[in-house]
């Protein structure tokens, strides 16, 4: 998040559409079992509804808003940096230290809220961009593409011999130590009557003690997934976004038609694709399609499609810079830390079982109203906060 002398109204709006919009694709992790989270077939899909609320967030939401933030992020990093050297301080030091108190805060946040933190993600790849933020912008892109590249593979690699597993388990004469992998494999993905689910559920709706212990316990192994499992594309949109600021995109440079020039190519390339995606997986109705789809195939269709919603942000904010709507967004966005934080407690406080326990009793569809109504609040607040007192509290404490 740049000062406010270096603030971009545009730049403010898209980190408001983001902020929102994560909350859209986390609710599924704040109230359902993880298996959710890959398969559309399990607990929390009970019809059509429910299905068409996973169609969506699988089309624009899933993935495209954790890149949306990345973009941002490293957009922010490059205005950060100049303003402290405007201020005479060095851009690097004073970027590494703001990461090092971020990472901070989402340790916190991850151990003491909830685990489905994205700060630390994004303060250790904020610390890793120093090295390149000097590069031009086409080597920036080219970067970017090799990273998200190196997530594809990566990705890949754990979604598909998961369709090997399966054929190999049931085929005649299937050793049993094969059958028992397929059986653990199918049973954390949600297949069947799944005991891991069961387990999370009386976990979740359990008491804050726990909870608590339970994710000290996994803490370790999570940061070492996140380095294979998120790092790579996260990083791979942060110099993407340094790409876009320093080629006008982000900073608002470009003329409307530009953007929705941009946004309207960009949505083909992805969409047709994702919906081919989307067709396989609903046709065949196999959890294993829906886990490759999701984690595997669709990693590098979400760049067009997280591009297509940036430059639709954009236009946006060129055409109706006034409307109350937008400058309400806009608040949400300078007031980005406080809101996902505020998102979290008031979810986990929701759901979990030292709160009103709902954890588990939703279908997907349902859910749909409590992001609304986050929205509102959202809407509400940072307005009158930004307006009376400037810096939302976490962002007062992280500039601290």
């Amino acid at each position: 998040m740049a000062d406010d002398s270096f603030r971009i109204d545009g730049l403010d709006f898209l980190r408001g559409c983001a902020v929102m919009g994560i909350l859209l694709a986390n609710i599924v992790l704040f109230a359902l079992p993880s298996a959710a989270l890959f398969n559309p077939f399990t607990i929390g899909t009970h019809g059509p509804a429910d299905l068409a609320a996973w169609l969506f967030n699988f089309l624009f939401v899933d993935g495209k808003m954790r890149a949306l933030f990345a973009m941002l992020f490293g957009a922010s990093i490059l205005l950060v940096m100049e303003s402290a050297e405007m201020d005479g301080r060095d851009g690097v030091q004073a970027h590494r230290r703001r990461m090092i108190w971020l990472l901070a805060i989402g340790l916190a946040h991850y151990l003491l809220l909830w685990s489905g933190d994205i700060l630390v993600q994004l303060a250790l790849c904020g610390l890793i961009a120093t090295m390149f933020v000097r590069l031009e912008t086409l080597n920036l892109i080219k970067l970017a593409l090799a990273l998200l590249g190196v997530q594809w593979l990566i990705d890949l690699s754990v979604v598909l011999p998961g369709f090997w597993l399966r054929a190999a388990a049931q085929a005649p004469g299937a050793a049993i130590q094969t059958i028992g992998h397929w059986r653990a494999y199918s049973d954390g993905l949600g297949i069947g009557s799944s005991p891991s689910i069961a387990a999370e559920l009386a976990h979740y709706r359990g008491g804050y003690g726990q909870i608590l212990a339970f994710r000290f316990e996994r803490a370790i192994g999570d940061m070492v997934d996140q380095l294979f499992y998120a790092v790579p594309e996260l990083l791979a949109f942060v110099a993407l976004g340094m790409a876009m600021l320093k080629g006008g995109f982000l900073a608002g440079q470009w003329q409307p038609a530009q953007y929705r020039a941009t946004w309207r190519r960009a949505l083909l390339v992805g969409l047709v694709p994702m919906l081919g995606l989307a067709g396989w997986v609903l046709i065949s109705g196999d959890p294993l399609a829906a886990q490759a789809a999701t984690f595997g195939w669709s990693v590098p269709l979400r760049l067009p499609l997280a591009v297509a919603l940036a430059a639709l942000a954009m236009e946006l904010a060129a055409r109706a810079p006034d409307a109350v709507l937008l400058r309400a967004i806009c608040a949400i966005g300078r007031l980005a830390l406080s809101n996902y934080l505020l998102t979290s407690l008031v979810m986990t406080t929701l759901f979990y079982g030292y709160g009103a326990g709902l954890f588990g009793w939703l279908g997907r569809a349902t859910l749909l109203p409590v992001v609304f109504v986050m929205w509102a609040i959202m809407l509400l607040w940072s307005p009158l906060w930004r307006a009376r007192l400037g810096q939302g509290p976490a962002e007062r404490l992280w500039r601290a």
